[in-house]
């Protein structure tokens, strides 16, 4: 592992490696975000580890609940919960109960993303493990060096950096078909029914920076099968993204292909986030033109 990956840990606001929402705006744009997370379920090798990452997954993204009407069920913090009257008489397909179960779809998603990550793990040599440690730390804190800088602007957008960088980055590792082409933009932040988006507006400046630092990483990770390599991709864009519900490209790159593979969900994890939900909610960007 590069020892610049140590100099850059003495300048990272470590407050942001478990970062619950869009609310962090240190140098690391994003980069840092759930590192710790990320990193425990990459290198995760017994019951002690799991159970540790189970309970701290649950603290910062919640339970999984039982239908879209389980209020009682944690949630992600700073989430606007239904009271039990709402859940009772809202739809989930417009307006606030919209909200709530678009939300509950991206979180309970990635939430899922973790465990079958450290499911992987568990059963993986002590090497494998290794390799996946150091693979995660090169493209999230070995990342900061790259895109982080001082951050002037801190509208909802601009921690978006990394994850539309592993996005548009994920992307190119599949073209896309007539069918389903490229999103017009992998960087476009808004919510699910929203007509206009933002863009980070130090995205430019790093970007070409980023996409090559992945691509030297995913390089020299080669001893890992190219599948586990993106796997931890997907699990790094889906968890140091700030807030998927903001982030069309991010769902659609990093977690809907998840979704969308056999044994999905893990066991014992989400009701919630299935294939036919996902598709829906993918419907929903896409009207907008985001997807």
């Amino acid at each position: 592992m590069p020892s610049a990956l140590s100099a850059v840990h003495l300048e990272h606001n470590h407050a942001c490696e478990t970062a619950g929402l869009a609310d962090c705006h240190c140098r690391c744009h994003g980069a840092g975000h759930q590192n710790d997370l990320v990193a425990r379920a990459a290198s995760c090798s017994n019951t002690a580890d799991m159970t540790a990452l189970l309970g701290d997954l649950q603290r910062v993204l919640g339970g999984f609940h039982a239908d879209f009407r389980d209020v009682a069920t944690s949630t992600r913090g700073a989430r606007n919960v239904l009271t039990a009257v709402e859940a009772a008489r809202l739809s989930q397909r417009v307006g606030r109960g919209a909200t709530w179960h678009e939300t509950l779809l991206v979180d309970e998603a990635l939430h899922a993303s973790f465990i079958a990550v450290a499911n992987s793990s568990l059963v993986a040599s002590t090497y494998t493990r290794t390799a996946q440690t150091r693979f995660v730390e090169e493209i999230t804190i070995g990342a900061i060096a790259v895109v982080g800088s001082t951050v002037t602007a801190t509208n909802v957008a601009e921690s978006h950096v990394w994850c539309s960088i592993v996005a548009e980055y994920l992307a190119s590792l599949t073209p896309p078909s007539a069918s389903d082409p490229f999103p017009r933009s992998f960087s476009d932040i808004c919510y699910p029914r929203k007509s206009s988006g933002l863009e980070p507006l130090s995205l430019p400046a790093v970007r070409t920076a980023g996409l090559d630092h992945l691509t030297i990483a995913n390089s020299a990770a080669g001893a890992l099968p190219q599948t586990q390599r993106i796997a931890l991709l997907r699990l790094v864009g889906a968890a140091t993204c700030p807030d998927l519900w903001h982030h069309a490209a991010a769902v659609r790159f990093c977690v809907s292909p998840s979704v969308a593979m056999a044994g999905w969900p893990p066991a014992r994890t989400s009701l919630i986030a299935t294939r036919v939900e996902f598709g829906d909610l993918e419907r929903k960007w896409r009207r907008k033109g985001h997807w």
